[in-house]
């Protein structure tokens, strides 16, 4: 998250092996630190991954990828319930004093 919010990133985890080009440079542009440079939402449903992902001659995603993602988003997702709880709990503790 560091690295996103500077604007420096790879795709070198094994992760992202089985992910298309297309769908890493999408990724890419949406995260361009630079929100003039970044891609409106109108201009990203354009992008090419997403004109891919209607065409029916592309394979399904695979249930280990799937099943990757969905973990990665839970992961994702717990760490941010228990940062949130952390700042409440600290800010609860400095409000009492």
């Amino acid at each position: 998250m560091k690295k996103v919010k500077i604007g420096k990133f790879s795709f070198a985890d094994p992760t992202w092996n089985n992910i298309s080009d297309n769908a890493k440079d999408f990724i890419n542009q949406l995260l361009t630190k630079d929100q003039d440079k970044r891609p409106s939402a109108a201009q990203a449903l354009k992008h090419i991954w997403f004109q891919q992902a209607n065409d029916s001659s592309i394979n399904a995603v695979s249930s280990e990828v799937a099943i990757s993602a969905l973990n990665n988003l839970s992961n994702f997702n717990a760490k941010s319930k228990l940062k949130q709880a952390t700042y409440a709990f600290i800010a609860s503790q400095l409000l009492s004093k």
